[in-house]
């Protein structure tokens, strides 16, 4: 199955930011998706490179959440870019949860 690619950027860009409440697609904060059979990357950064990591977390899982609910994609991998805790959020982000 053929991932459609505007769909996972609508999902992506649907997202909301907590603090502002208006999409990741109106802030143009939604850098690029990538899709390699049926698994998919986004890249996206947030207004400020000082965002409370709390809420740069959820804008992340929330991101992974739409974007594994379009039909065809098995996983999604949530990159942030611009963030003086980077590396941490991202993990967080991307944590499978154990079931």
């Amino acid at each position: 199955m053929m991932i459609d690619t505007e769909a996972v950027y609508a999902a992506a860009g649907s997202t909301r930011d907590p603090e502002i409440r208006r999409s990741l697609a109106d802030l143009g904060l939604l850098d690029e998706v990538q899709i390699d059979g049926d698994q998919v990357t986004v890249h996206f950064h947030l207004t400020s490179p000082l965002c409370p990591s709390r809420f740069a977390t959820s804008i992340g899982q929330e991101i992974r959440k739409r974007v594994e609910a379009v039909p065809g994609v098995t996983s999604c991998e949530v990159i942030l870019r611009d963030h003086f805790l980077r590396d941490k959020i991202q993990e967080l982000i991307n944590a499978r949860s154990r079931r």
